[in-house]
């Protein structure tokens, strides 16, 4: 998966990698702007294992098993059905079981994915999880705040930074939850939040937000480190005329997957979902296209032609998206 996310972006940075917390119990608290791709982007580049909490409705008959094999934890929300809230009882016993042997857990504290840069208003989900399991754990449970910074949402080839930010103890905060609930969750969903803006390099929605990203999010700043993105000064800089590249030499060599993934894409009205769609289809569709042209060469004209026509098809496709 760190093979196939590098080769679909240009460039995966990660800052802040020493933040991650060893043989501890561990939740970790991504911000969510790119549909099922934040998880894979930060499930491949943490250096532990995880479990994923994940929306109920994709557990299907057929899906179950490939999800729970992935480490995948099903989560019911009120869209699901108000009666069905209590079922989620069950799932953080599970998940407090997980903590007592060291396990880790990624959840998405804003409840759903958008695309925009700020930090969207926290649900009551990952304080809950914490202070829930804490209050029935000896071990000492830590959160930790991941950013993930896109400089593209939707194209291929864009990069992205990712940051782990300082871990947050919830044992800290359980003395409040014990007095008043309601209070230690409030308290605890801001401390969540706040170590969330930490890590992003547009924390909030504010007047200038459009120009905020327009400046930031540029291709010559993506060498930059997190810090110096993040205190740029927009006077001093000037927003580059984005450049539209032909990818006419990919579509020549590789129509079949090109094809099947605008279409399926085209008929997706959330943005969100266009780069996770891209990436996933071509994720095997093309493995699966150049397998077809290897077979079809080979049993046609022998097997050296059939791998150099291979060879030039990736290459091709890889040519036409640099830079």
């Amino acid at each position: 998966m760190k093979l196939m996310l590098r080769s679909y972006f240009h460039k995966v940075k990660i800052e802040g990698k020493e933040n991650v917390p060893r043989n501890t119990p561990l939740i970790v608290t991504p911000n969510h702007q790119n549909a099922f791709l934040d998880a894979l982007l930060v499930g491949a580049f943490i250096p532990i294992s995880l479990h994923y909490i994940t929306r109920q409705d994709v557990f299907t008959k057929w899906s179950r098993p490939i999800l729970r094999l992935m480490q995948m934890i099903p989560i019911y929300r009120i869209r699901d059905g108000f009666s069905k809230l209590s079922m989620n009882e069950e799932v953080f016993a599970g998940c407090k079981d997980l903590f007592e042997s060291g396990g880790s857990i990624l959840i998405f504290a804003e409840g759903n994915h958008g695309k925009h840069y700020f930090l969207r208003p926290l649900t009551k989900g990952a304080a809950r999880l914490a202070l829930q399991s804490q209050s029935s754990i000896e071990e000492h449970i830590m959160i930790l705040p991941v950013g993930l910074n896109y400089f593209d949402h939707q194209r291929a080839n864009s990069s992205v930074l990712i940051k782990f930010g300082e871990p947050i103890s919830v044992q800290a905060y359980l003395r409040k939850y014990q007095e008043s609930r309601a209070a230690g969750l409030i308290e605890m969903r801001e401390a969540i939040s706040n170590g969330m803006k930490e890590v992003l390099i547009v924390p909030n929605e504010t007047s200038d937000y459009e120009k905020r990203v327009r400046t930031i999010f540029q291709r010559k700043h993506e060498d930059f480190a997190f810090e110096k993105l993040k205190s740029l000064n927009l006077s001093e800089v000037e927003i580059e005329k984005s450049k539209q590249k032909k990818h006419w030499l990919a579509w020549i060599l590789n129509p079949l997957p090109l094809i099947i993934i605008k279409n399926v894409v085209g008929r997706v009205d959330d943005v969100v979902f266009h780069s996770s769609l891209k990436f996933g289809i071509g994720l095997f569709v093309f493995p699966l296209w150049w397998l077809l042209v290897f077979f079809t060469m080979f049993f046609l004209v022998g097997i050296k032609i059939a791998l150099l026509t291979v060879i030039v098809m990736i290459s091709g496709l890889y040519y036409s998206y640099q830079r």
